[in-house]
């Protein structure tokens, strides 16, 4: 009787620990990764658990101190009932739920398990590596690119404030020489032009010539070259073949003033010699800006 009596036990005992196990295989945590500290549930179903309305009404067998049970809730749905625990865990590590009885029933041998924020290694528990940065993808480019922009913007500053300005100067006047070259150069043009056509009278031609081409070199050198004489074009020095200029308008002057008969021929010569004195002023070096703001106002 007594033997019969200990096998009814044990496979009783059996029974409950392969009950154990299943309900632990079938439980469902939420959130499915719990820490230390944060509140969490516990869901349990019960296929085949039948009962007739939810109830609140439970009692925790042993409590505890490692696991706090704030609600249990036993759950009537059609498939099967379902049990809720609501809990805190304060320790990591795989814990017990406290046996729990509602609505008649023992429910023991639950078994959770509970993270933490600190990481065991040989040395004792250490804080956990950082968490994914929050920025979205692009954002260290977009931060180190403004950084780098800024400092290009900068050296081109001080580059153009400490040395470049001179560079520049040189720039703009050898931009600004090239500018007035090609007016004179249309300004010939279009003297030759009329001459070829007969549009005007040679004398105009001369005088237009005359007068244009003074305040060309007035802007290019700085001086004042409508006043001055043939001879005092010789002392220009920023200019090349200065005895060209001196015979130039010395010639044009004795045309223009001598008072014969001005022919074709002779205005065509001097817009010829115009034009070859404008080719060599192009190709000659130029090393420093013309002082254009001293020209004739």
């Amino acid at each position: 009787m007594k033997r019969k009596v200990f096998f009814i036990l044990l496979t009783a005992f059996i029974c409950g620990m392969g009950f154990a196990q299943d309900r632990n295989a079938d439980a469902l945590m939420i959130p499915s990764r719990v820490y230390v500290g944060d509140r969490a549930s516990l869901i349990l179903p019960l296929p085949g658990f039948a009962v007739k309305e939810d109830s609140e009404t439970a009692s925790v067998v042993s409590a505890s101190a490692d696991i706090e049970i704030h609600r249990v809730l036993l759950e009537r749905r059609p498939v099967g009932s379902r049990i809720t625990v609501e809990f805190t865990a304060y320790a990591p590590g795989i814990l017990e739920l406290p046996s729990i009885v509602i609505a008649g029933e023992v429910f023991n041998g639950l078994k959770i398990e509970i993270s933490s924020v600190l990481e065991r290694n040989a040395s004792g528990r250490v804080l956990s590596g950082p968490a994914p940065p929050l920025a979205i993808p692009g954002t260290s480019l977009l931060v180190y690119g403004t950084i780098i922009s800024i400092l290009c913007c900068l050296s081109i500053t001080f580059w153009v404030l400490f040395w470049g300005r001179k560079k520049i100067k040189v720039w703009l006047a050898a931009w600004e020489k090239k500018r007035l070259l090609a007016g004179m150069t249309g300004i010939e043009k279009r003297l030759r032009k009329s001459l070829a056509k007969g549009d005007d009278t040679y004398r105009n031609i001369l005088d237009a010539l005359s007068r244009e081409f003074r305040s060309f070199l007035s802007r290019f050198t700085g001086e004042r070259c409508q006043a001055m004489t043939a001879v005092e074009f010789a002392n220009i020095e920023s200019l090349i073949n200065k005895e060209f200029l001196k015979d130039f308008f010395r010639r044009c002057d004795e045309i223009r003033f001598g008072g014969g008969e001005i022919n074709r021929n002779t205005a065509m010569s001097m817009l010829d010699d115009l034009k070859q004195f404008l080719i060599a002023l192009s190709s000659a070096p130029f090393t420093g800006a013309p002082p254009v703001q001293e020209a004739v106002r």
